[in-house]
């Protein structure tokens, strides 16, 4: 596919997304909309607080996977966290631009390249394996109680066995010492889209050395790291809670995280217009009114904007040419070895 077409594919997905998000506006009526907007008053900057807190966690997170001599401060790793999460709001493309711009970012950050990349992708999958727990727990529940019906069965047999298919290749990659890893971005680099992805076989062993000595050196670490992502996870369910209520709808605690886990698949890739209509549609198989969905959708997109601007604004954005983030070679137990 040339770069013209690819050009042409993604100004066509853009306008047809603009249009099918003004049409879903108008249609479920701009006056509600605009209410349960307006409804949430102050409470925006107790949401917008909640996703700040979700960052941090993450970013506390991420800071065991990396050597102390080659770890930036705190605020330096949060704002590089906002600064991905802008790329995937701003483009609408969620954990697709928002994953690789973090990834760059604190490689560049954090002296040697292989400790950025490595970390990052060590706390994402972390992360994605506790998500897909939850959702394993969630969906498994809801099909063993025979309380779902209709679509609503079908979408918790699909995150059901997603996400346990996601967990064993976790495992696997454990098991087989994340050699895994390789393969996929050897296959990864053939793809259409990424075809132009050069990989340095050093590099790929080096990383691959670093996560597998971060998955089974050091499992008290990983113990801490797996307890930050759960703390994360239930953050964003208190998102959803306070969310809710403070547009006057009333919710339990189980429901806001049955509404988060049945909406998360819709948050992974972000595409404008099509986000919000799953979050209406997948409300209307709860039994909710749509433009309370597509209302949570917009909050969502307008809280991580306006976290991200802040986090931007006045974190430290500290200097790649700092001695103290160039880090010589570490051995293969480096990663997760200092937790100072």
């Amino acid at each position: 596919m040339t770069r013209k077409t690819t050009d042409l594919v993604r100004t066509a997905a853009l306008v047809g997304g603009v249009v099918l998000l003004v049409t879903l506006f108008l249609r479920l009526g701009p006056t509600r909309v605009l209410s349960l907007l307006t409804s949430l008053g102050y409470n925006f900057v107790v949401v917008v607080a909640l996703f700040a807190a979700h960052e941090f966690t993450r970013t506390l997170a991420i800071t065991r996977w990396l050597p102390a001599d080659a770890r930036p401060p705190v605020a330096e790793l949060l704002r590089i966290r906002f600064l991905g999460e802008a790329a995937g709001a701003l483009t609408r493309t969620g954990s697709l631009a928002a994953e690789p711009a973090r990834a760059w970012l604190l490689a560049n950050r954090g002296g040697r390249v292989v400790h950025g990349y490595s970390a990052t992708a060590g706390e994402l999958m972390a992360n994605s394996a506790t998500s897909a727990a939850v959702n394993v727990a969630v969906a498994g529940w809801t099909l063993l109680t025979g309380s779902p019906s209709g679509p609503l069965t079908v979408l918790a047999h699909v995150l059901f066995w997603g996400s346990l298919v996601y967990m064993t290749a976790v495992v696997s990659i454990v098991v087989s010492r994340v050699r895994i890893l390789g393969t996929c971005a050897r296959l990864a680099a053939r793809l259409p889209f990424l075809g132009r992805l050069r990989i340095d076989p050093l590099k790929m062993r080096e990383m691959q050395l670093a996560i597998t000595s971060a998955l089974t050196d050091r499992k008290g670490v990983l113990a801490r790291i797996l307890l930050l992502e759960l703390s994360a996870q239930a953050i964003l369910v208190s998102e959803v809670y306070w969310t809710m209520r403070s547009m006057g709808i009333p919710l339990s605690g189980p429901t806001a995280l049955f509404i988060e886990v049945m909406t998360r698949p819709l948050t992974v890739v972000e595409l404008v217009g099509a986000t919000e209509m799953g979050f209406a549609v997948v409300f209307t198989w709860l039994g909710m009114p749509a433009a309370i969905g597509f209302t949570l959708s917009l909050v969502k997109t307008l809280r991580s904007l306006t976290a991200a601007g802040i986090g931007i604004g006045l974190l430290p954005h500290g200097d790649r040419a700092r001695p103290q983030l160039i880090s010589a070679p570490h051995a293969r137990g480096a990663v997760l070895d200092s937790e100072t």
